[in-house]
């Protein structure tokens, strides 16, 4: 088995939240029987949307020297669970030698896979991502229009994924099984609904912990639980990476 890196922190319930998901995917026995994994909580990394927005410090070094560590650490491949890092995928890419999971690349091409009639996709995600348009160009690329909330929608959504990340009542809210969804998510996953889009991709780690599939009003993606499957299969052998190749360097 390939030994899985994960660079996390970003947030650290969102880190934490997708490894648990790779361990409950895989289904072993034994502890012997699940792949091995160097998870780095790289929580001194400055936040991302902070930079994209012009608010804040570069995370490209922290960034990279996370992923060298990893990397010296053993890690076969990395995965990073968090959307707006992958503004810096070029950089962290060049800064190491072992491949890179871009988990945006991963959610376009599940939405055109599994919804292939979609032609508007919903995009739930950090302003910083937003702004960046991480996912204008993957989904273009197929011939999808990205939709993003109107501006008060979209504050409400930077607003429940603050609150995860502080470990607030949404935060107790877990994907797969959630005692309650947050209000402004389901609302904001509306908002995309009145717009047209025909369905909707979960593109920040925070908003599954606060947001059940099944509460959407729309179809909906989880990018975080794309990217696991992408990397229990890649680390046990079901996938190699040129099965990948458009989301691997």
């Amino acid at each position: 088995m390939r030994t899985i890196g994960v660079l996390g922190g970003m947030g650290p319930a969102a880190a934490a939240d997708f490894y648990a998901r790779i361990v409950a995917a895989h289904g072993a026995l034994r502890d012997q029987d699940h792949p091995a994994c160097i998870l780095y909580s790289a929580t001194q990394v400055p936040d991302r949307t902070a930079f994209l927005l012009g608010r804040g410090p570069d995370p490209t070094p922290e960034l990279v020297a996370a992923a060298g560590l990893i990397e010296a650490a053993g890690a076969d491949f990395i995965a990073i669970p968090c959307n707006s890092a992958h503004a810096f995928l070029a950089a962290i890419r060049q800064g190491i030698s072992i491949p890179v999971l871009d988990m945006i690349r991963l959610a376009v091409a599940a939405v055109a896979r599994v919804v292939p009639r979609a032609r508007r996709i919903g995009v739930l995600a950090t302003t910083g991502t937003v702004r960046a348009g991480l996912y204008d160009g993957p989904l273009r690329e197929h011939d999808l229009e990205p939709v993003y909330p109107d501006g008060a929608a979209q504050e409400s959504v930077m607003a429940a994924i603050k609150e995860v990340k502080a470990g607030g009542p949404a935060g107790a809210v877990v994907a797969a099984a959630a005692p309650g969804s947050d209000a402004r998510l389901v609302a904001a996953a509306q908002n995309l609904g009145d717009q047209g889009a025909d369905c909707l991709i979960m593109a920040c780690t925070e908003v599954p912990l606060a947001l059940a599939v099944a509460d959407s009003p729309l179809v909906a993606l989880d990018g975080n639980q794309i990217l696991v499957d992408t990397t229990l299969a890649l680390a046990v052998g079901r996938l190699d990476f040129e099965d990948v190749a458009h989301a691997v360097r």
